[in-house]
C-alpha cells in the first residue's frame, strides 16, 4: 500500500512540474517594434484574455493590440494610433503548445524537441514564392535561470523558403525570447516588397515571473489607453467586399490601406453605423484607418477573402 501511494504521488508530482512549465494566470507579453515602410515605431502587447473550448480543449485565448507612435508633421510631432494585432488560440499539452490555426490545432512549440529535430509550423498556399510548407529547425538545445527555476531553451531556425518563421531562442516557459509569440510571414521573392514589422521582445509576466532582462519600459502612452478609447467594431472579417463598422459614438473619416501604407479609398461619414464597399479590392490583407467624431484613430485590420 505504501509503494502505491508513492507511486502515485511520483506521477502527480512530474504532472504538476510539466504544467508548471508553460505560462500561468494572467500571463503578459511585450514587444517593441520598428517598420522602414510606414515611419513610426513602438510596442505590441499580448495577454491572457481568458479560457475558451475547442474540441473539448479547455485553450488559452491570447488578446494583442499594437501601439504606434508616428510622425504627423514635418517636426516629427507624435500621434498614438492603437490597433488590432497578431492573436490567436492556444492549448498545452504534454510538453507542447498548440495554436487554432486554419480551424485545427497545429504545432506552435514542441519543447520536447531535440537538436537536429523540426516541426511543422504551417503547409498549404504560401505567397510571394514561399514554400507551402514551413519548417521550424532545432539547432540547439540548453538551459536558462528564470526566478530561482531552470527552463529549457531551444536554438531554432528556418529555411530560406519558408513563408512562416521562428528565429532565435524559444523559452519552454513563455516561448520566444527575442521576437515575437506567434510565427512571422517573410517574402521568399526578391522581387516583391513587404510591409514588414521588426520585432523585438520586452518583457513577460505572468502570476508567478516578472522577465524583464533589458529593464526597458515595458508600454508607455502619449494619450489614451487601448481601454479608453471608444470602440469599433467591424463585420464581417473576413469579408466578400461589403464591410460594416459599428462604432459607440459617430465616426468621422475611414482609409483603406494597402500593407505598404498607401491610401487606396477613404470615405466620409458622420453615422455610427457606416458600410463600406470594397468588392473592386483584390482579395489579400488591407487596413482601415478609422477617425471618429472626437479625433480618435484606430487601425483595424481586414482580410477580404474575394468572392
Amino acid at each position: 500500500m505504501k509503494k502505491s501511494l508513492l507511486f502515485i504521488f511520483a506521477l502527480v508530482s512530474l504532472s504538476s512540474l510539466a504544467q508548471s512549465n508553460w505560462i500561468h494566470g494572467n500571463a503578459v507579453w511585450h514587444y517593441k517594434y520598428f517598420n522602414f515602410s510606414m515611419p513610426g515605431s513602438g510596442y505590441i502587447k499580448v495577454w491572457d484574455d481568458g479560457d475558451t473550448l475547442i474540441q473539448n480543449k479547455v485553450c488559452t485565448k491570447l488578446k494583442s493590440v499594437k501601439h504606434a507612435f508616428e510622425p504627423i508633421n514635418a517636426q516629427w510631432e507624435l500621434a498614438e494610433y492603437i490597433s488590432d494585432y497578431i492573436s490567436g488560440i492556444v492549448y498545452y499539452s504534454n510538453d507542447t503548445v498548440y495554436r487554432w490555426y486554419n480551424n485545427e490545432f497545429q504545432v506552435l512549440y514542441n519543447f520536447s524537441a531535440q537538436t537536429g529535430d523540426s516541426w511543422i509550423l504551417s503547409t498549404g498556399n504560401a505567397p510571394f514564392g514561399c514554400n507551402d510548407t514551413s519548417y521550424c529547425d532545432v539547432e540547439s538545445v540548453g538551459s536558462v535561470n528564470l526566478g530561482g527555476n531552470m527552463y529549457n531553451e531551444l536554438q531554432v531556425n528556418y529555411t530560406m523558403d519558408a513563408y512562416e518563421y521562428f528565429y532565435g531562442n524559444i523559452n519552454t516557459r513563455f516561448g520566444p525570447t527575442q521576437r515575437y509569440l506567434f510565427p512571422l510571414t517573410r517574402v521568399c521573392d526578391s522581387m516583391t516588397i513587404l510591409d514588414i514589422d521588426q520585432i523585438t521582445f520586452i518583457c513577460f509576466e505572468d502570476d508567478s515571473l516578472y522577465y524583464n532582462p533589458t529593464n526597458e519600459a515595458c508600454e508607455y502612452y502619449l494619450g489614451l489607453k487601448e481601454s479608453a478609447l471608444n470602440p469599433v467594431s467591424i463585420f464581417p472579417n473576413p469579408s466578400s467586399g461589403k464591410v460594416e463598422l459599428l462604432s459607440a459614438i459617430p465616426l468621422k473619416t475611414i482609409q483603406v490601406m494597402n500593407l505598404l501604407g498607401s491610401t487606396l479609398k477613404e470615405f466620409d461619414t458622420d453615422l455610427t453605423l457606416k458600410e463600406i464597399d470594397l468588392t473592386e479590392l483584390p482579395q489579400g490583407t488591407y487596413y482601415l484607418k478609422i477617425e471618429n467624431s472626437k479625433g480618435e484613430h484606430r487601425i483595424k485590420r481586414i482580410q477580404l477573402s474575394g468572392r
